[in-house]
C-alpha cells in the first residue's frame, strides 16, 4: 500500500493525460466556442434533481430519486445494440445474480445525454435522450462492463484494458487514463483479450476523489486506488491485499460490482462473496465481510450508516446488515422477506422478493424484530411449561384444592400463550403496509410517488402509497437496471435492448434505433486470405496480424472463420482508420480487436494462427520473430507469410531460423505455392494428462518440466458449474494432452484448446458420467488423437478435435453372461483395457426425472417411495421444478446420490478396516481391444476386482483378487509373518486385528498384449487401504495404498492412547506395501502415516504431510532454514482436505479451501491461488506445459469469489518467486542463519537458498482444526508505535540489491526488538546485517536515529537517505563478532524523543468499559462507558510529535482518534504498557484539540486507559526492512554474503 505520489522503482508510468490543459476549467472556458461555452455553464449544474449520474442514481447506490414521474407511460424509443451483452463469467444458473452484474448495458444520464458502457464492442456510448440516436462513442481496448458515473462535465469508468478514463462528457474525448496493474500484461477472460487486472468495479466519485479497483486473482495481485479526479494522479493505492491469501476465508477476494462508501470506509465487492472494507483515508484494508461464509453477490447499498450486502444465502434471496464504518455484522433487519433486490427510504422499504413486492413500515419492521423473537422464546417456554402443568394437573384429579390451583396455573398460562400469539401476529402484520405479487423480479427505482420495477418480460409501475399496479409494459428479455432522468425511464434488459419510457402517448413500442453492421469488402484481400485458410488449416481460435493496412484480411478472415483476432498496428492514423473500419462492420470488438500493444504484453501460446496483413500486401514489415515464436500456440499453432518469392534469401531464413530457434518446441517450416508456413508442435519438457491420476501407473503425477514456478494466469472462462457434476460427488477428472482439454460433466462431454480456452466441441452422452471416482475409478482417458468414454456397457472412441464418434467398444458378453457396465478404462501402447463392473443403482439424475414430468412435479402416488420424502421437502421450497429447484438438487447432491446404492463412505477410515464387500466397488472381467483394428485382444475373469485396483506398467497389468480359499490366506499370513522377521513389513495394529477382519487379498500380474497371467500371489494387504485400496505403479514397483482423503485432521493429530492397546486413536496405522512388480515379492510395507491417496513422483512418494523413499519408504528430510538441523520434509493442507495431490518435477498441487501450490523446487512453502475452489478430488491438472483447475464447485454455497476454469503457466516475468509461508513444526532454536523480512506478507526463499521469513509473521488463521495458525511462528516483541509497510514488488528495481521483494516493505516506528536466538542459559556469537532504504517521500534527515545490539551503540546518527544515497538505493549495514546470551536485542533510537520535552494531555488514568472492576483503585471500580473525550490546548513550536498513551487490560479493538481523524489503535495486550503513536503532519492545531478514544463495532471490553502526553518527534521516524543473523561460532558456520 502506498500513499499519493509514492513511486515504484522503474515502473512504466500508469497515468495519461490526453489534454493537460482539460484538468484547468477556465483554460476550458477561454478556448471554447460560443455553443460550448453554454454547455460548458449548463454543465457546471447538469447532475440536478432529474438525472441519474451513476449506478442506482447516487453513490450510496440507493434507487431512489426526487425526481417525479408519471406512473402511466408509454414507450418511446427503443435502442438495440448490434451485439448482446456477454458477461465476464460463465454463467452458472442460479448464481446470476450474485455474480453477473454486467449482464446488461446499464444506462446514467445527465441533461439530455444517456451514456452506458458495452462489454463487446468496447465503447462506452453518448445518446440522445429525447431521441435516442447516438452523439458519440469513445473506444477502449477492452470491455466496459459497468455504468459511468457523471461528475460535472466528465465522465469516469473502468475497463476490462486495466484503464480508469475520464471523458469530456459532451466531446466524448479523453481528458487523463490511469492503469491500476502495474503492466499492461493480458490474458484471455472468456474469450476476450483482458487485462490481467481489468477494473471490474463501477467507479464511485465523491468529493473529487475517484475509488476504484483492478485485479481479478488474488495470487496476481489486486490494486485498490482512490484518484484525484481532476488530475487523474492516485492519492493512495493499496496494491497488497491479493497477498494476503493466508488469513483470508477462500484464500482472497475478487474485486467485482458498484463501489460505495460511508465517511470512514470504501467498499470494494467482490462478485460471489461480500465486499471488502478499506480505510477511506488512507485505503489501508480493514475487514473482509464474509457473511457468514455461505452469503454472498455483488449487490451493495449505504442507508442511514448500514451497508445492506448480498444476493444469495443457499439458494435464498439475502441481504445482510452491516456497520457502514466498522464493517461489523448487524441484525438483519429484513430476514423475513428474501430479497434480489431493496429501495430504501427514511421511513420505508421496498423489497422484491421471488413472490412479489412488499412495503414494509421500517420502525414496525424494527420493533417486530426486536420484540417477537422475545416472545417466541417465551412462547416455547410456556409450551414446555404446560405440559408439565398438564401433567401436574392429571396427578391432582383426586385433590381438589391442589387441582383449582393448578387449573388456574393452566389457565393463566394458556392464556397467556394465546396473548403472544396474538401480540406476535399484529406485530408481523403491522410490517407490511402493502404487498403486489409478481414473479421474476429483477431490479426497482423510486421516483417521487411512483415504484418502478422489471423484471422476466416486463416493467411495471405501482403507487407507493397503495402498492397499486398502474402500469404492466411487456418487453424481450429480462429488465435488469433502470434509470430515471429527463422525465423518461431507461430500462436495460440482458438481450441488449435499452428501452425508453415517458409520459407522451405514443403509439405500438416506440421507434426501433437498431445498430446494423455494413458487408465485409473483400476487395484485393480474398486470393490471398484464402490461400492462409487453405494452408493453416485452421477455422478457430485467435488469430494475430501482426501488422495491418486497413484490416481488411482480419475482417475476411473473420466473415469466413470462427477465428478471433488480435491486430497490432503500431501506426495512429492507421490503427484509428481500422478501428473505424472494423466497428463500421460489426467486428471490433465482437471478434477483432485492433491494439498498438507492444508484442511483449501478449499472453503466451495465444495464437492458433500468425500472419500479416502488411506482409501479404507486399509491405516490408519488421516482425518481432522471438516475440511471435512465443505467442504462437504450441501442438499445431501455424504462421503463414508471403507470398515470399520477392523477399530477400536473407529475410526468410532470418524468419525460419529465429522461430525455431525462439519456439521451445518441435517445429516444421515449409515454403509451399511461394508462401511460408512454420508449424510450432508439442513443447520440450511438456506432459499430459490422460487419466484420472495421470498415466496408466495411477502415479497422480506428471513428468511436465514446464509446469513450474512462478505461476500465473494464462486465461480463464469456459467451462462454468452449468453443466458440471455436483462437488461432492468426485467426478472424472479433466484430461489434458496434445494441446487440448477434455472435461465431462453431467452426461455431457467438452473439449477446449488448453492455450485460449477456445471452446472446440460438446457432446451430450447419456450415461457419460462417473461418480465417487475415488472408489469407482474413472470412465474417460485420451491419446493425442481420441478421447475415449465409457458409458453404460460400451465405450465411444471420439477424434480429439471434432468429437464425433470414431468407433465404439462393448463390453464382452456371452449369451449366458449377466449384463455389466464398463468399468475401468485406460489405453497404453494402443491397446484399450477395460473391465465389466457391477452394474448402477440408478442413473444420473434419476430422482429428478421420477420427480418431474412436463414441467410439473408428479403427484405424490405416482413417486417412487424412495423418493417420496424428497418430493414432499422440495416442494414446500418450490412450487415449480424451475431452475431453482435444480439447483436446490444439485446443491444437496440429488442429482447423484441414488446412482450408487451402497457407497463406501465418502468421509475418510480413521482405524484399519476390512474390506466391506457390500460397499466395494468391484469388477468380474478385465479385457483388452485393439483401438485401430477394434479387435478384442483377451478376456480375464476374476472374482470381485476392484475397479481401482487396475494399474498398467512397463507391459504389464495388475490387479487385485478377492477370491483366496483358507490355504492361500494362511499362506499370506505366513510370508507376512516372515516379512517381519525379515525387517521389510513394519508393524502397527493392524496384527492385532482379528483374522476373519484381515484384508488378504490375490495380487495379479497379466501381460498386457495377451492377457497371460505372469504371476499370481496371495497377500496380507491389512491397513493398505481396505474398501478403498488402490494400486499404482512405478520404476518397477506395485505400490498398495488406501484411496483416503477429507476432514481427518482430528485423528491425524491424535496423540491420546484411549483403549490403552498402545497405539494412538490417529492415522498411524495407514500403510503402503511395496511389491517387486517383475515377481510379486514383498519390497517393503510400512504404517505411514498419511492424510491423502499418496502421489508418486520419481523416487519419491508424497505421503501427506510429509514424503518418503521410494526405494525403502524411509522418510525424507531437508535442512532445516533457521537451525540448519535435518528436520522432516512436510508440506501441509490447512483447510478443506477433500482432494488428492497432483504433482510436478517442480510443484505439488491440491485444493486447501482455495487451490494451493508448493513449489517444491525451490522448497519455498505453501501458496494459495485464491477466490477459487477446486475440485472434491483431482481439478488441478498439470499438463501441456500449463496448470489447468477446472472448475468444480458446482451446488457450493461457500462465498468464493469467482466460479470459471482457469489456466496458469510458468511466468519467468513475474521474478524468482513467489509470497508463500514455510511449513515445518520442528523447534527455531538454536539459530544458525535467520532472515527476516519486515513488514512482508509472507516468506520468499531466494536464489542462494536462504529463506526470508516475512515479519510479522503471516496471519495464518484460516485452517481446519489443528492446523489452525499455521507455519513457523515466533514472536520479536517489538516496541515502538510500529507500522507496517507493504508494497507491491513487481517491476521494481532497486540499487544494491538483486532481492526487491525484501526491500518494498518494512517495519516503521519499531524502537525496539528482541530476537530468540538460543535456549535460556545459552550463549553464542553472531554476525549481524541490517538492511535498510528510504521510503518513498523520505528527505534528508527525516530518519535518522541510533543502532545499539545487545544495549551497546554500534551506530550514531544513521540517515537512511544519506547513507542510502536516495530512494532506491539499499544499504546492509554488517556488525559482526556480537555476543548473544539467548536473545539478540536491536534498538532503534530517535535522538529527539526524549520523555523531557512531553507535554501532558491528561493525567488521569480512566476506567472505559461496562463492569464494576473492584482491584481498579487507580482509576475508579466504576466504569465511565465506551467513548472517552478529552479536550486540550497545543501550544508547541516543534513539527512532529508522538502521543504516549498509558493502557492496562485490552483485549479488544479500541480507536484513537484526534480531532475526528483516527491516528491508531490500542493495542490488544492484557499488559500495563504505553502505546506510542504518530501524530500525522498538521494534524495538531495550536490551541483548541479534542482527543477521542472509543472501542469499535459492537465489541465490550473493560480497559483502563489515560495519563496521556504528547512527545516531541516521532517514533516512526525509524524504518528497517531486513534482518539477517548467521552464526559464527556454531557447528554449521554459514558463509552468506549480502
Amino acid at each position: 500500500m502506498r500513499l499519493a505520489n509514492q513511486a515504484i522503482f522503474g515502473e512504466v508510468p500508469r497515468f495519461q493525460l490526453k489534454n493537460p490543459c482539460m484538468s484547468n476549467p477556465l483554460f476550458q472556458l477561454a478556448n471554447m466556442k460560443t455553443t460550448s461555452i453554454a454547455f460548458f455553464l449548463l454543465f457546471n449544474t447538469l447532475v440536478s434533481a432529474n438525472d441519474w449520474p451513476t449506478y442506482r442514481h447516487d453513490g450510496k447506490r440507493s434507487g431512489v430519486t426526487s425526481a417525479n414521474l408519471p406512473s402511466q407511460l408509454f414507450p418511446q424509443w427503443k435502442f438495440q445494440s448490434l451485439h448482446a451483452p456477454r458477461t465476464a463469467w460463465p454463467l452458472p444458473g442460479e448464481e446470476t445474480l450474485r455474480m453477473h452484474s454486467d449482464r446488461a448495458y446499464q444506462v446514467v444520464s445527465a441533461g439530455k445525454t444517456l451514456y452506458f458502457g458495452n462489454n463487446v464492442d468496447n465503447h462506452v456510448h453518448a445518446h440522445d435522450t429525447r431521441t435516442g440516436k447516438r452523439k458519440w462513442s469513445f473506444a477502449t481496448d477492452g470491455s466496459v462492463r459497468f455504468a459511468p458515473f457523471i461528475n460535472e462535465e466528465r465522465i469516469y469508468f473502468g475497463s476490462d484494458d486495466g484503464h480508469i478514463y475520464c471523458v469530456d462528457a459532451e466531446k466524448g474525448t479523453q481528458i487523463w487514463k490511469y492503469r491500476l496493474g502495474p503492466s499492461g500484461e493480458q490474458i484471455i477472460g472468456r474469450g476476450r483479450m483482458v487485462s490481467l487486472w481489468p477494473v471490474r468495479t463501477g467507479v464511485l466519485v465523491e468529493d473529487g476523489v475517484l475509488y476504484a479497483a483492478a485485479g481479478i486473482f488474488p495470487h496476481e495481485g489486486l490494486y485498490i486506488v482512490a484518484i484525484n479526479i481532476k488530475t487523474g494522479r492516485p492519492i493512495w493505492v493499496n496494491d497488497t491485499v491479493g497477498d494476503q491469501a493466508w488469513g483470508l476465508l477462500y484464500g482472497g477476494v475478487a474485486p467485482q460490482g458498484y463501489v460505495v462508501a460511508s465517511d470512514d470506509t470504501v467498499f470494494i465487492p467482490a462478485g460471489r462473496s461480500m465486499p471488502v472494507a478499506f480505510d477511506k483515508r488512507t485505503g489501508k484494508f480493514k475487514r473482509f465481510l464474509s457473511g457468514g461464509g455461505k452469503t454472498g453477490g455483488s449487490w451493495t447499498m449505504i442507508d442511514q450508516g448500514q451497508l445492506f450486502a448480498g444476493n444469495n444465502n443457499q439458494g435464498t434471496d439475502t441481504k445482510i446488515a452491516f456497520n457502514a464504518n466498522s464493517g461489523s455484522r448487524q441484525s438483519d433487519q429484513f430476514s423475513s422477506f428474501p430479497s434480489n433486490d431493496m429501495v430504501l427510504t427514511k421511513n420505508t422499504a421496498f423489497i422484491a422478493t421471488e413472490k412479489g413486492i412488499y412495503c414494509i413500515d421500517r420502525a414496525a419492521n424494527l420493533k417486530a424484530n426486536s420484540v417477537v423473537p422475545k416472545l417466541d422464546k417465551e412462547s416455547t417456554t410456556l409450551a414446555k411449561n404446560i405440559v408439565e402443568i398438564r401433567k401436574r394437573h392429571k396427578a391432582a384429579s383426586d385433590k381438589p384444592e391442589e387441582l383449582e390451583k393448578i387449573t388456574s396455573e393452566l389457565n393463566k398460562a394458556t392464556n397467556r400463550l394465546t396473548t403472544i400469539a396474538k401480540e406476535k401476529s399484529a406485530l408481523n402484520s403491522a410490517r407490511v403496509k402493502w404487498f403486489t405479487p409478481r414473479k421474476g423480479l429483477a431490479t426497482m427505482s423510486l421516483a417521487g410517488k411512483t415504484l418502478f420495477a422489471g423484471g422476466n418480460g416486463f416493467v411495471i409501475s405501482l403507487e407507493v402509497a397503495s402498492g397499486k399496479l398502474v402500469m404492466d409494459h411487456p418487453i424481450e428479455g429480462n429488465a435488469v437496471s433502470m434509470a430515471v432522468a429527463d422525465n423518461r425511464l431507461f430500462v436495460s434488459g440482458d438481450n441488449g435492448f435499452i428501452h425508453c419510457l415517458g409520459a407522451q402517448a405514443s403509439q405500438g413500442n416506440g421507434r426501433l434505433i437498431k445498430e446494423a453492421s455494413q458487408p465485409i469488402d473483400d476487395q484485393g484481400i480474398k486470393d490471398q486470405a484464402d490461400k492462409i485458410l487453405e494452408l493453416s488449416d485452421i477455422n478457430q481460435g485467435w488469430c494475430l496480424v501482426a501488422g495491418a493496412r486497413d484490416g481488411r484480411l482480419a475482417e475476411y478472415l473473420a466473415s469466413n472463420t470462427k477465428l478471433n483476432f488480435v491486430v497490432i498496428e503500431q501506426d495512429a492514423k492507421r490503427l484509428a482508420a481500422i478501428r473505424a473500419r472494423l466497428m463500421k462492420t460489426g467486428l471490433l470488438g465482437d471478434r477483432v480487436i485492433a491494439v498498438n500493444w507492444p508484442y511483449s504484453d501478449l499472453p503466451d501460446y495465444f495464437a492458433n494462427l500468425i500472419t500479416s496483413e502488411r506482409a501479404i500486401l507486399g509491405e516490408e514489415v519488421n516482425l518481432p520473430i522471438s516475440q511471435l515464436a512465443r505467442v504462437l500456440r504450441p501442438s499445431g499453432g501455424k504462421l503463414v507469410l508471403g507470398p515470399v518469392n520477392k523477399w530477400a534469401p536473407t529475410a526468410l531464413e532470418k524468419i525460419k531460423n529465429g522461430l525455431s530457434a525462439n519456439a521451445a518446441s518441435e517445429t516444421k517450416s515449409q515454403t509451399i505455392d511461394n508462401y511460408f508456413l512454420f508449424t510450432r508442435g508439442k513443447l520440450n519438457g511438456a506432459g499430459s494428462w490422460t487419466g484420472l491420476y495421470g498415466n496408466t501407473a495411477n502415479t497422480s503425477s506428471t513428468p511436465d518440466k514446464l509446469v513450474k514456478g512462478p505461476l500465473g494466469v494464462l486465461w480463464y472462462g469456459e467451462p462454468g458449474s452449468e453443466d458440471m457434476v455436483g462437488r461432492h460427488a468426485r467426478a472424472a477428472s479433466p484430461l489434458a494432452i496434445n494441446g487440448r482439454l477434455f472435461m465431462q460433466g453431467a452426461e455431457v462431454v467438452m473439449a477446449y484448446d488448453a492455450y485460449n480456452g477456445t471452446f472446440l466441441w460438446k457432446r451430450k452422452i447419456q450415461g457419460a458420467v462417473r461418480v465417487r471416482v475415488d472408489v469407482d475409478g474413472s470412465n474417460i482417458t485420451a491419446t493425442d488423437e481420441s478421447i475415449f468414454v465409457a458409458t453404460h456397457n460400451r465405450v465411444l472412441q471420439l477424434d480429439a478435435q471434432t468429437g464425433k464418434t470414431t468407433r465404439e467398444f462393448q463390453v464382452p458378453r456371452k449369451e449366458t453372461d449377466k449384463a455389466l457396465r464398463w468399468g475401468y478404462i485406460a489405453v497404453h501402447d494402443n491397446i484399450l483395457i477395460g473391465t465389466g463392473a457391477t452394474p448402477l443403482a440408478q442413473e444420473y439424475g434419476y430422482l429428478w426425472n421420477s420427480l418431474v414430468k412436463d414441467g410439473k412435479w408428479v403427484d405424490e402416488k405416482n413417486a417412487p417411495k424412495s423418493a417420496l420424502s424428497t418430493l414432499k421437502k422440495v416442494k414446500g421450497l418450490h412450487a415449480l421444478p424451475d431452475k431453482r429447484a435444480f439447483a436446490y438438487f444439485q446443491r444437496n447432491d440429488l442429482h447423484w446420490r441414488s446412482m450408487i446404492a451402497n457407497a463406501p463412505g465418502w468421509l475418510p477410515d480413521h482405524n484399519p478396516s476390512p474390506v466391506d464387500e457390500k460397499k466395494i466397488m468391484t469388477s468380474e472381467k478385465v479385457f483388452a481391444y485393439n483401438i485401430t483394428t477394434g479387435e478384442k485382444l483377451w478376456e480375464h475373469e476374476g472374482k470381485d476386482i476392484p475397479n481401482i485396483s487396475l494399474v498398467i506398467g512397463e507391459g504389464r497389468v495388475y490387479l487385485l483378487k478377492n477370491d483366496l480359499d483358507a490355504r492361500e490366506k494362511a499362506q499370506a499370513k505366513a510370508a507376512t509373518e516372515a516379512n517381519i522377521s525379515a525387517g521389510v513389513f513394519k508393524v502397527e495394529r493392524e496384527q492385532r486385528m482379528d483374522e476373519n477382519t484381515r484384508d488378504y487379498r490375490r495380487v495379479v500380474c497379466l501381460d498386457i498384449k495377451t492377457g497371460h497371467t505372469l504371476w499370481s500371489r496371495p497377500y496380507d494387504l491389512t491397513g493398505s487401504g481396505g474398501t478403498k485400496l488402490g494400486l499404482a505403479y512405478q520404476s518397477g514397483k506395485l505400490l498398495a495404498f488406501g484411496h483416503y482423503s477429507n476432514h481427518d485432521e482430528g485423528p491425524f493429530n491424535n496423540t491420546k492412547d484411549k483403549d490403552k492397546d498402545g497405539y494412538a486413536e490417529n492415522l498411524n496405522w495407514r500403510r503402503i506395501t511395496v511389491i517387486d512388480g517383475g515377481g510379486g515379492s514383498l519390497m517393503w510395507s510400512k504404517p505411514l502415516n498419511y492424510r491423502r491417496r499418496p502421489t508418486i513422483m520419481g523416487n519419491t512418494i508424497y505421503i501427506e504431510p510429509r514424503r518418503c523413499d521410494l526405494e525403502t519408504g524411509e522418510i525424507q528430510q531437508r535442512k532445516h532454514p533457521i537451525t540448519g538441523e535435518s528436520v522432516e520434509w512436510e508440506f501441509l493442507r490447512p483447510g478443506h482436505s477433500c482432494g488428492i495431490v497432483t504433482a510436478t518435477p517442480h510443484n505439488l498441487f491440491f485444493r486447501s479451501y482455495s487451490g494451493a501450490i508448493v513449489n517444491t523446487e525451490q522448497d519455498s512453502g505453501l501458496q494459495l491461488f485464491g477466490g477459487l475452489r477446486p475440485g472434491c478430488w483431482n481439478s488441478m491438472i498439470p499438463a501441456n506445459g500449463l496448470l489447468s483447475m477446472q472448475e468444480a464447485s458446482a451446488g457450493c454455497t461457500c462465498s468464493y469469489s469467482l466460479r470459471t476454469t482457469v489456466v496458469l503457466k510458468n511466468k519467468p516475468q513475474k521474478g524468482h518467486a513467489e509470497w508463500a509461508v514455510f511449513i515445518s513444526q520442528a523447534a527455531t532454536k538454536p539459530v544458525e542463519h535467520m532472515a527476516i523480512n519486515f513488514g512482508a506478507p509472507g516468506d520468499m526463499r531466494d536464489r542462494a537458498g536462504t529463506v526470508w521469513f516475512g515479519y510479522p509473521r503471516p496471519i495464518t488463521n484460516k485452517g481446519q482444526g489443528g492446523f489452525n495458525n499455521y507455519g513457523i511462528k515466533f514472536n520479536l516483541k517489538e516496541e515502538g508505535a510500529t507500522e507496517v509497510i507493504q508494497r507491491d514488488w513487481r517491476n521494481v528495481k532497486l540499487n544494491g540489491t538483486q532481492k526487491p521483494w525484501i526491500y518494498t516493505s518494512a517495519l516503521k516506528g519499531m524502537t525496539k526488538l528482541s530476537v530468540p536466538l538460543l535456549d535460556k542459559g545459552k550463549a553464542g556469537k553472531y554476525t549481524v546485517r541490517l538492511g535498510f532504504t528510504p521510503l518513498p517521500n523520505d528527505k534528508p534527515g527525516s530518519r535518522v536515529f541510533d543502532i545499539k545490539l545487545q544495549s551497546k551503540v554500534v551506530l550514531r546518527n544513521f540517515d537512511v537517505m544519506k547513507s542510502t544515497g536516495g530512494i532506491g538505493k539499499v544499504i546492509i549495514k554488517e556488525f559482526e563478532g556480537i555476543n548473544v546470551e539467548e536473545n539478540l536485542l536491536i534498538d532503534l533510537i530517535v535522538p529527539n524523543l526524549k520523555s523531557s520535552t512531553a507535554i501532558d494531555v491528561d493525567k488521569t488514568l480512566h476506567h472505559l468499559g461496562d463492569n464494576v472492576v473492584a482491584g481498579w483503585t487507580e482509576s475508579s471500580p466504576e466504569p465511565k462507558g465506551f467513548e472517552l473525550k478529552i479536550p486540550f490546548e497545543f501550544e508547541g513550536s516543534e513539527d512532529a510529535y508522538s502521543l504516549a498513551i498509558e493502557q492496562h487490560d485490552v483485549h479488544n479493538d479500541w480507536a484513537v482518534k484526534l480531532n475526528g481523524r483516527e491516528i491508531g489503535r490500542l493495542k490488544r495486550d492484557t499488559t500495563k504498557q504505553i502505546t506510542m503513536l504518530t501524530v500525522p503532519e498538521g494534524l495538531l492545531k495550536q490551541g483548541g484539540n479534542q482527543l477521542f478514544i472509543n472501542v469499535l463495532g459492537s465489541s465490550k471490553d473493560d480497559i483502563q486507559v489515560g495519563r496521556i502526553k504528547l512527545v516531541s518527534g516521532h517514533p516512526a521516524s525509524t524504518v528497517i526492512q531486513s534482518l539477517e543473523v548467521i552464526r559464527e561460532d556454531g557447528p554449521r558456520k554459514v558463509a552468506n554474503k549480502p
